[in-house]
């Protein structure tokens, strides 16, 4: 390079051997005939001099080198920043450039299974506390942060039953499964058609030393529609009825709610005048059945989705019918009357 050869010709000790050269004249001046008494004079001189001289070329020297090197340094500088810009620009449009991301920005260019050295954790986001009616199927949802090679397994608490290790299944009752989404931290024990001796709580271990748990309780409620009427109902002929059903703890936000008289599926297709008029998300159900017929008579019965059902009885009546029980009423309610007034009068009659 050029500054190395520079550097070469600024060294060249040319000086040091004239400094040398006159420096051996003035000795020997010194010490030739007729100049004895000031010898040591002048070899003195001559050597201080020699010595500054060569101060001066060693300090001048110096400052070329310095200057030299404050010279590749900024050579270097300017090839360093143009490496960098080079860089920035190609790397700008890499899906793996993220000197300037932000964190979030970096954590997904890393894999889910990755866990970088760091421990296992669970997310304690997740609902702990699962409600499901009879019948249902329950999911128990357990999230595990750097789970690295470490495995996932559900154990019931009552029993210390090991239920599923991973996506394996360790016990003969089919409804309990395990499930997992690959590069998910999530792993789910699905309980299918619950009954209520799955009530209880279940354990997410994961398998470090030592292991380290999460407890889920699962609670079985059973879901029961009601019609709200007595459970007989006398209705006159040719009136109408309405009867009404609510089923609030069905599971799920949306319920099916169904009415049956007897052993049949009443719908408006059934015959003229019935209306069904059911609200899932707020689960009730209507139903109205208009001008009445002795036929109407019957159990009519409410059912929900995953519910127990409920019954009233209908009795339709004449009108005939009617009209003669409240004139039996009447007649019951006369007769106290009449006996107080046949005492009355055989008091009056009674001899004096």
């Amino acid at each position: 390079m050029r500054w190395r050869h520079a550097a070469r010709a600024t060294l060249t000790p040319t000086p040091t051997l004239t400094l040398t050269t006159a420096a051996a004249k003035a000795a020997a001046a010194a010490l030739a005939p007729g100049s004895r008494p000031s010898a040591e004079k002048l070899l003195f001189e001559s050597v201080t001099n020699c010595a500054h001289e060569m101060l001066v070329e060693y300090f001048m020297a110096l400052l070329v080198i310095m200057g030299l090197t404050a010279t590749f340094d900024k050579q270097q500088r300017r090839q360093q920043q143009q490496q960098h810009h080079h860089h920035h620009h190609s790397r700008s449009h890499s899906p793996y450039f993220g000197f300037f991301a932000s964190a979030s920005e970096l954590s997904n260019l890393i894999p889910d299974s990755y866990d970088g050295g760091m421990d296992p954790l669970f997310d304690n986001s997740t609902n702990r506390e699962i409600i499901a009616a009879l019948g249902t199927t329950a999911r128990l949802h357990c999230r595990v942060r750097h789970l690295g090679d470490r495995a996932v397994s559900w154990i019931r608490q009552r029993d210390l039953h090991i239920l599923t290790i991973g996506i394996m299944t360790y016990t003969n009752d089919q409804r309990f499964l395990a499930r997992h989404i690959d590069n998910s931290d999530e792993w789910v024990l699905k309980v299918v058609s619950v009954q209520p001796r799955d009530a209880g709580i279940y354990e997410c271990q994961v398998s470090t030393e030592p292991k380290i748990s999460l407890a889920y309780k699962l609670m079985v409620v059973t879901s029961k529609a009601q019609i709200l009427a007595n459970r007989e109902l006398y209705i006159q002929s040719g009136s109408d009825i309405n009867l009404t059903c609510i089923a609030p703890q069905a599971p799920g936000p949306y319920t099916h709610m169904l009415w049956h008289k007897d052993t049949e599926l009443v719908s408006d297709s059934t015959r003229g005048g019935i209306r069904v008029v059911s609200e899932q998300q707020m689960k009730t159900s209507n139903l109205v059945i208009s001008r009445v017929q002795h036929t109407d008579s019957g159990n009519y019965t409410c059912s929900a989705d995953n519910s127990n059902s409920d019954s009233v009885f209908v009795h339709i009546i004449k009108s005939e019918q009617h009209a003669a029980m409240q004139h039996e009423v009447g007649v019951r309610l006369q007769l106290p009357h009449l006996c107080l007034l046949l005492l009355l009068l055989l008091a009056t009659l009674r001899p004096l």
